[in-house]
């Protein structure tokens, strides 16, 4: 018996070419869906995929195969995250069914596994029983088919020939919303953005049959087309030399994409997927805080992401998080959405590890784990991934300059020199960051090195990159304070003040550029309260008062600022510190005050010196010496050797009395430092004191 063949023909019938078009049917489809089984469709395969010799077919015109265009060149931009292939189930043999029995031209079966095939994703299977059904009828009423076969071209990048088929669906239905959005879609493969704009905009206009789509996915493909259109229109004009044209062309394309995923958001308020393209937009035009708001948005929501994941709007809170460094995406309302984020922050880790498990040697997977795992306040695992990245990627600029900064946080100076220099003078791939943070961390590096000129010099010139960079102006401030240190020290008091004026010039740009920056804040508490204490040193009492009460202030806006669980060094740092300005503002009720400041900062980093010390003094102050004498035990023992800490004790020790052991304490800190006079003149006060108690012995 001869077997039909479905595969000799396989041609797509051109519009105009000669057969008549029939009154449009509904997007709803022209006929009555029944269900294929495996076995069916299996047996179906076997038609499709067998040569066979069939009688000539009716003649059917087809249209030429028209050659791919090559693909679109590659950009700068680093890969999106690949996920693993999901498992290929195992096909089923192919039944041994009779063939005598089965009509070879009955179109309802050929009706059904064209679609199916099509919603099963097998789509260059459902090519060819969409066109043995057109072949068999080509005058039916068949738009369902037409849209299946052009939807399964365009899942094969067979894009000319989708288009056609597309155009006959138009021509049958002219208000066909959805072929319009599939048209804009091809249009953007092919880089034909303003057809892509065009298509778009029509869909929209008619608002006619959306069938599997809806208006917010025609606003979400014209925002892409409008960016990527404004994207080339830029690097033209750049091109020419016109740079303000450019810069320009940048915003309205920028301008335009936001306007249209607002659009798309109004039909679609629960698209995660489009709330983070919306942010990552936002994160272009350099609006930081909307760009936040958009992402944590889409995470919350967390619908509707399409074939993407949570992970893009992970990536891009990283972001920002380094364009602005003090606005750390794990800040929220409320501990208990900070613990959700975390936790999703902390997923983000694990992707990562999948994909490293799968190629080890992916340096962009190193790097944004690392980015990922430091923002949950991991650091040494953190340094572990740069690391990784590095020895993959020897000159790999992001992974450096991270690497540099990690090396920093763990006061590991000279590494962490060694690591931004060869960020920039690396492979100049920064990914979404910038050259600027490279040279704001080789500043606090080489401040670490006690390097304060060189460290001021990288600062300016990361600000001269940056001129909004609020890190960069507050590390600035910081150098400008040590070098006004080191001119007190030398009694050089002329030459501090003017440092210390313009270093707070530059905290105060940095908290100007962000208001919620922590460490700005806490900075220039610092240097007002350091300020203060060159004032008292000239007796310029009330004008160091006066400083005083504006570091207050400081401290309490660093404290209401982007603080959050991983801040708990930083936060007791500004406890500590606040503690001392109160302590020197001399008012006895708010000592109280600044003792509990120094107790929730023992609370926040028991290991932290500065709060036990300042503890103890404030102690000391409200004479209650026992407290006093442990704080500064606590002390001596996270710095042993530090003279004032042990004289210190000595002092808590004669208050209470017990002079011997405030005597041996007094000559510990005299062979530390024999011209140390605080030592030396409560030496003598215990020794003239122990010499009345031996008077008053009974002989």
């Amino acid at each position: 018996m001869r077997i039909k063949s479905t595969l000799r023909w396989i041609g797509i019938v051109s519009i105009g070419l000669g057969f008549c078009i029939q009154t449009a049917v509904q997007a709803t489809g022209a006929f009555k869906r029944r269900e294929i089984s495996n076995s069916q469709l299996n047996f179906a395969q076997g038609l499709i995929n067998i040569p066979r010799s069939l009688p000539s077919p009716p003649e059917v015109p087809q249209i030429p195969q028209i050659p791919q265009p090559p693909p679109p060149p590659s950009f700068p931009n680093p890969p999106q995250p690949q996920f693993p292939p999901a498992p290929q189930a195992k096909p089923d043999t192919v039944p041994e069914l009779p063939l005598t029995n089965f009509d070879y031209d009955k179109v309802e079966f050929w009706e059904e596994l064209c679609s199916t095939l099509e919603q099963t994703e097998r789509y260059a299977e459902a090519v060819a029983a969409c066109q043995r059904v057109i072949e068999l009828k080509p005058k039916r009423e068949n738009t369902e088919i037409w849209m299946s076969l052009s939807r399964s071209l365009q899942q094969l990048k067979q894009y000319p020939q989708a288009l056609v088929s597309y155009n006959y669906v138009l021509q049958r239905e002219p208000k066909y919303s959805q072929v319009l959005l599939q048209k804009c879609e091809i249009f953007l493969e092919l880089e034909q953005y303003e057809q892509a704009i065009s298509s778009c905009e029509e869909a929209l206009k008619i608002d006619g049959i959306w069938g599997r789509s809806s208006p917010a996915d025609a606003w979400t493909q014209r925002a892409i087309a409008v960016r990527e259109l404004g994207r080339l229109e830029t690097t033209e004009l750049q091109d020419l030399g016109q740079v303000d044209a450019a810069e320009s062309r940048k915003l309205q394309s920028l301008e335009a994409a936001i306007n249209s995923y607002d659009q798309a958001l109004r039909f679609a308020p629960n698209s995660s997927l489009i709330l983070t393209k919306k942010c990552g937009i936002l994160i272009e035009l350099e609006r930081y805080q909307e760009a936040r708001e958009s992402c944590e948005l889409a995470i919350a929501v967390n619908e509707n992401w399409g074939i993407s994941t949570s992970a893009q709007a992970l990536e891009y809170l990283l972001v920002i998080r380094q364009e602005i460094p003090p606005s750390n995406p794990l800040r929220v309302n409320n501990p208990k959405e900070a613990e959700e984020l975390a936790e999703q922050f902390q997923n983000l880790v694990s992707f990562y590890e999948q994909i490293l498990s799968e190629n080890p040697n992916n340096a962009e997977a190193w790097t944004k784990q690392g980015i990922a795992l430091q923002t949950l306040g991991k650091t040494a695992q953190a340094l572990t991934s740069y690391s990784r990245a590095v020895q993959i990627q020897p000159n790999y600029s992001l992974a450096l300059a991270n690497q540099c900064e990690v090396l920093n946080q763990l006061e590991q100076y000279q590494q962490a020199l060694s690591a931004c220099e060869a960020a920039l003078s690396g492979d100049q791939n920064w990914g979404d960051t910038r050259p600027a943070k490279a040279w704001n961390q080789r500043s606090t590096a080489l401040a670490g090195l006690k390097q304060y000129n060189d460290a001021l010099a990288s600062a300016d010139r990361a600000i001269t990159l940056e001129e909004d960079y609020s890190a960069a102006w507050n590390n600035r401030g910081v150098m400008l304070w040590h070098l006004g240190q080191l001119q007190q020290a030398e009694q050089q008091y002329e030459f501090a003040e003017i440092n210390y004026e313009q270093a707070l010039l530059s905290t105060r740009e940095a908290v100007k550029l962000d208001p919620r920056y922590p460490q700005g804040w806490y900075n220039h508490g610092r240097i007002l309260s350091e300020y203060g204490q060159l004032l008292s040193l000239q007796r310029r009492d009330e004008e160091a008062r006066e400083l005083y009460q504006a570091a207050r202030k400081a401290y309490e806006q660093a404290l209401s600022g982007d603080l959050t669980p991983n801040d708990r060094i930083l936060k007791a740092s500004i406890l500590a510190n606040q503690a001392v300005v109160l302590w020197r503002l001399r008012d006895s009720q708010l000592l109280t005050e600044a003792l509990v400041a120094t107790q929730e900062a023992v609370q926040l980093n028991p290991q932290s010196f500065e709060a036990w010390h300042n503890q103890g003094l404030i102690l000391l102050e409200l004479k209650q010496y026992r407290g006093a004498l442990n704080a500064y035990t606590q002390a001596d023992a996270l710095s042993p050797d530090n003279v004032g800490v042990i004289t210190a004790k000595g002092i808590a020790l004669s208050r209470l009395g017990r002079y011997q052991d405030a005597l041996a304490i007094f000559e510990q800190a005299l062979e530390l430092d024999p011209e140390y006079m605080i030592a030396r003149r409560e030496r003598e006060i215990v020794l003239r004191n122990l010499i009345k108690m031996t008077r008053r012995m009974p002989r």
